[in-house]
Parts: structure tokens; sequence; C-alpha cells
């Protein structure tokens, strides 16, 4: 079932938090977040398949599961990028564990909030909880609204306390903006190389961006929350629609695309781990190419509202332009580069290393969908069809998940020090990526055919299409059930004594 694991290089990291402190706080993350993405991967599978006619739900069930899969599914991938960068820039600077814990707990209680919201008060009105929509001809009761609202806000109160934690962390390591950024590599690069500094290493521009556009994205999503929960107080209050459509896809969009990048961290530290003698230095590109990963992901939510036809038109320029310059960065100097580091390294397939590669290409595949879907020519016929539910799945489920499975079986491998067999990442190769590809691919087809999103009941040929997408749905639970058997069957092995040599 197993086999040896070969030496891994480890980079010698500079010993600040207590690794098994940081261990225990990645874990307290990463732990709920899992769970709750697979959760939530079994919930979506059944909305699919009664949009495929294998089953039924009462319409208004069907609209509340929707509700808490999307925000749940939202909350897991970001418990999981939280806690791997927590632990990654623990080894590199000072935080507090304590601080930590509070974040995870008020974004946990908030999570347990919206559950109630949904599943005890019915609450339907999506992830977005688009004003009017909360308020005006609803099936739910008024408390279920205000319940959603104040999970939402804990979720958000959580997220901010752990951004702030690392901006802080990352400023005092690395002595403040100019040094966090690399200014100096980049605009002075030989006076930079005579004063014997070292860079910050390519996870904490993960973390600094992070950190800084999740404060962004925590502000509006605070600032929309507090005004619909006082319109949820007093039904007389107006709102703009406008004003809080921008609001909340500042938050919500924000808040999803850097899901996407925190565990990207995870491809730095451990892909050339897995690799003879290669590292991921940073360069002055890579310092440039997340500075513009930091601009474009806070205003690239323009494209959401192309028709918002009251919206400035320069804005909607702006939302197309940063939407497709966003995807240069991380293919070129990410995955270009990470496929220059895996090329002719005798690299070494394991599961770890397998869905760090794998989910490099899941994230390629994701972006080029949604860069096809923010082109204004596609995205007049793809706007709110099943082609942006294929695109953000593609990047989430093929993408960051297997980034965070990656790191985790990463650990795991290192620890026990045995590797898993080629026939067990075969197995679970296909149930993973064929059946991942599978369901992908039936929202791809029905989106390009107009077959819109968050349909209970779908026009032709939604549902046909829909059942047969079903079938690679059940596909990837099975793959992804033996994923969890093989992390708790290496789990359980004690733990190898020797630390390889780098």
């Amino acid at each position: 079932m197993s086999d040896t694991i070969e030496t891994l290089a480890r980079p010698a990291h500079r010993e600040v938090t207590s690794d098994r402190t940081a261990k225990r706080v990645m874990w307290l993350y990463i732990g709920p977040g899992l769970i709750l993405v697979g959760a939530m991967v079994i919930a979506g599978l059944g909305l699919r398949m009664a949009q495929g006619g294998m089953h039924t739900f009462q319409p208004g069930l069907f609209y509340s599961l929707m509700t808490l899969h999307g925000s749940a599914m939202m909350v897991g991938m970001a418990l999981c990028g939280m806690g791997l960068l927590w632990y990654l820039f623990a080894q590199e600077g000072p935080l507090n564990p304590t601080t930590a814990v509070v974040a995870c707990a008020l974004i946990l209680i908030g999570a347990v909030l919206v559950a109630i919201s949904v599943l005890v008060g019915g609450f339907g009105a999506a992830w977005t909880f688009l004003y009017p929509l909360p308020f005006v001809g609803t099936y739910w009761p008024s408390w279920a609204t205000g319940v959603f609202l104040a999970g939402i806000a804990c979720v958000v109160l959580g997220w901010t306390i752990w951004c702030l934690q690392m901006l802080g962390g990352v400023l005092t390591r690395y002595g403040g903006l100019r040094g966090a950024f690399a200014w100096d590599l980049v605009w002075s690069p030989s006076k930079f190389a005579k004063s014997g500094q070292t860079p910050p290493p390519p996870q904490a521009f993960a973390v600094l961006v992070s950190a800084v556009d999740g404060l962004l994205a925590g502000s509006a999503g605070m600032l929309v929350g507090v005004a619909l929960f006082v319109r949820w107080l007093d039904p007389t209050l107006p709102l703009d629609p406008l004003w809080v459509k921008n609001l909340t896809y500042i938050f919500g969009h924000t808040l999803a695309n850097l899901t996407i990048y925190m565990p990207l961290a995870a491809v730095y530290v451990a892909l050339p781990r897995y690799t003879h003698h290669r590292h991921w230095h940073t360069s002055a590109v890579l310092a440039v190419a997340w500075w513009a990963t930091l601009v474009f992901v806070a205003i690239a939510y323009f494209h959401h509202l192309y028709m918002d036809f009251a919206q400035p038109r320069a804005v909607q320029y702006i939302g197309e332009a940063a939407s497709y310059l966003a995807a240069f960065p991380p293919a070129v100097v990410t995955v270009f580069g990470g496929a220059l580091l895996v090329y002719r390294s005798g690299f070494r397939w394991t599961l770890g290393s397998m869905f760090l590669y794998v989910g490099m290409i899941g994230w390629v595949v994701g972006g080029i969908g949604a860069l096809l879907d923010v082109t204004v020519a596609f995205n007049i016929y793809f706007h709110n069809t099943l082609w942006v539910v294929a695109h953000f799945h593609t990047y989430l489920l093929e993408g960051a998940l297997l980034f965070v499975l990656g790191w985790v079986f990463h650990c795991l491998e290192e620890r026990s020090g045995i590797v898993s067999s080629r026939a067990v990442r075969t197995l679970i190769g296909l149930g993973v990526f064929g059946g991942g590809a599978w369901l992908l691919l039936g929202w791809y087809l029905a989106g390009a055919q107009g077959v819109p999103r968050r349909y209970a009941l779908q026009p032709a040929p939604g549902t046909d299409i829909s059942w047969w997408a079903s079938l690679g749905g059940i596909i990837l639970v099975v793959g992804l059930i033996m994923c969890g058997i093989e992390a708790i069957r290496l789990a359980r092995r004690p733990a190898h004594r020797e630390v390889p040599a780098a």
C-alpha cells in the first residue's frame, strides 16, 4: 500500500514560532475547512442530481441548500488557505497563536449561524444576498435573514482579525511596506545585492496580498452588512441597490479570488522539495507580478456589473482590463515557473506532489474560462449561465482544493516517512481528476448553450446534461473519500524520527 519516501529537500527556516504550536494552529483551520468543503461537495452533488431529475427537492429547500453550499464552501476554502498561510509565515516571523485561534473561532461561529439560518429558518437568497431580495417576497421568516447577516458579520470579523495579524507580521518581519514589497530588489538591484539583505520568500507575497486585499474586502463586507442589518431592523430604510451590489461584490468576489491565491503558497514551498536541489527564489519579476495581482484582484469585480447600465462606463472598461491583466502574473510567473521547476528535475511523484502539480493545470483551465466570461462579447451570452459555475468550480475544486490537499499530503508524507503506492495514487487520481473533469464538462457545455444558473428546474438541455454530469460528481466524491481514507492511514503511522538532510 505504500513506499518508503525519498529524501525531500527541506530549506532552512527561521524558527520564530514553535513548530508544534504553529502546526496545531494550521490544523485548527485546515481541519474544519476541509470538513466544510467535503460536506458542501456532497450537498452540491445532491443539488446537481436534483437538476438532473435523479431525485427531487422542494424549490424552497433547493434554494436554501444552494445558499448554504455557496456560503459554506467559500468559508471552508478560506479557512484552509488561512491556516496554510499562517503556518508558513510563522516559520518566518512572529505571530500570536491566540489571535489566530480567536479569528478562527469567530469564523466558525459565523458558519454555524449561517447554517442555522438556512437549515432551520430556510434562508435562500444565495451567498450574494443581493438587496432587496433578502427582504422582499421571501418564503422564510424575518429572523432567518437577521441570523444570516449576523453569521456573515462574524465571518468578516474573524477574517479581518486574521488579515490584520498577517499584515502586522509581514511589516514587522520585513521592515515595513518597502521591504515587504521588495521595492529595492526591483528598482535598485545592484544596491540591494551589495547590502547583503535577503528579499521576502515567495510565500510572503501571498501573505501580503491576502492581507491587504482581504482588509479591503472585509471593510466592504462589514459596511454593506451593517447597512443590510439596519435595513432588517428598520424596513422603512431605503438603500441604493447599485451601491449595495458594488460593495457586495467587492467583498464576495475579492474573497473568492483570495481563496484561490492563498493556497498557492503551498506550491512555492512544497513543490521544490520534490525536485533535486531546486528552489523557488524571489526575483524582481515575481515581486512585480504580485504587485500587479494586488491591484487587479481588488478591481476585477466590475465585470460582474456589465449588465448594470447605470454603472459609469469607465469602471466597466476598468473591470474588463483588470480581469484580463489579472491572469498574466499567475500564468506567466507561477504556473510557467512551476513547470520549469519540475522539468528535468527528477521530480518525485507522490500524492502531495501530484495534487500540487495538477492543481496548477486546474488553475489555468478555470482562469481561461473566467477570461472568456469577462469578455463582453461572450458575457452577453454567458452572464448568469452555468458557464460561470463551471469556471469558478474549476479553479476551486481542481485548483485551490488540490493545492490544499497537496500540502496536507506533503505534511503527512514528510511526517510518516512513506508515500502512497502507485496503485493508490492512480485510483485517487482517476477519481478526483477524472470525476472532477467529467462534472465540470457538464457545466461548461450547459453554459455554452445558455442554461441558466441558480435554477432548480432547468430548461433543455440542462436536465439531460445535469444527469450525466452527476455521474462524474459521484466519481469525484468517491475519489475524495479514498483521499480521506489514505490521509487517515498516513496520519496513524508513527512519526518518522530522522530528519533528512537538505
